[in-house]
């Protein structure tokens, strides 16, 4: 959904999955100012991204809305681009963006926002929670002499978002240890754990072999 409208065969197949299984990426026309390189990407005008209102933002809801209807998404995740600093004038945009545009009834679903790099986490976890939206961040990726339980007094609805284990591959036992670690703290807490890294499937099934 992040690059442009899918087809009515893919939400088909998406359907399939058991429902609450599946989280949709927010059109970049929501989030992002430039189109991924893709031949049908959405409409998109100098009006549009980095959570700002326009008709071209506020078109794309409804098939926002439908899709996760259709498929029975669990969430749809808003990830700010790398550059969307915690400025003042960002802050009001999001909250703007969150409580009159992409509302808990125009989205239908959980609404997961991924800061950008220039956002410190524990600024980002406290304003999630004004937002009433769940942050997502990836845990593993810390300061070298930072210990595993730096993010361990977080609130509010999380997503352990994991993207960026420092290396191509499978991510190491010592690093699912410390992801396992944290997800047995956070267990009070409504959790989800998403996989981006390159060994996505395997580094999943791994992590839920040792869970159990």
């Amino acid at each position: 959904m992040f690059a442009g409208p899918q087809k009515p065969s893919t939400f088909a197949k998406w359907a399939e999955s058991p429902r609450d299984s599946i989280g949709l990426v927010a059109p970049f026309v929501l989030t992002h100012r430039s189109a991924p390189d893709t031949a049908k990407p959405w409409p998109h005008d100098a009006t549009t991204g980095e959570f700002r209102d326009s008709p071209l933002a506020r078109a794309v809801l409804e098939p926002l809305a439908a899709a996760v209807r259709q498929v029975g998404a669990c969430s749809v995740v808003f990830r700010s681009p790398e550059t969307f600093s915690a400025s003042a004038a960002n802050r009001d945009q999001l909250k703007r963006f969150f409580a009159e545009l992409a509302t808990p009834e125009a989205i239908g679903t959980e609404r997961v926002w991924v800061p950008g790099g220039l956002w410190d986490v524990r600024t980002a976890a406290k304003f999630a929670t004004e937002l009433g939206v769940t942050l997502a961040f990836d845990p593993l990726v810390r300061a070298p002499d930072e210990p595993p339980e730096i993010y361990e007094d977080l609130e509010g609805s999380l997503q352990f978002r994991v993207e960026s284990a420092g290396r191509a591959g499978l991510i190491r036992n010592e690093k699912l240890e410390d992801l396992a670690a944290l997800i047995e703290h956070y267990e009070d807490l409504h959790l989800t754990v998403a996989f981006a890294s390159p060994e996505r499937w395997q580094d999943a099934r791994n992590l839920k072999k040792l869970l159990a």
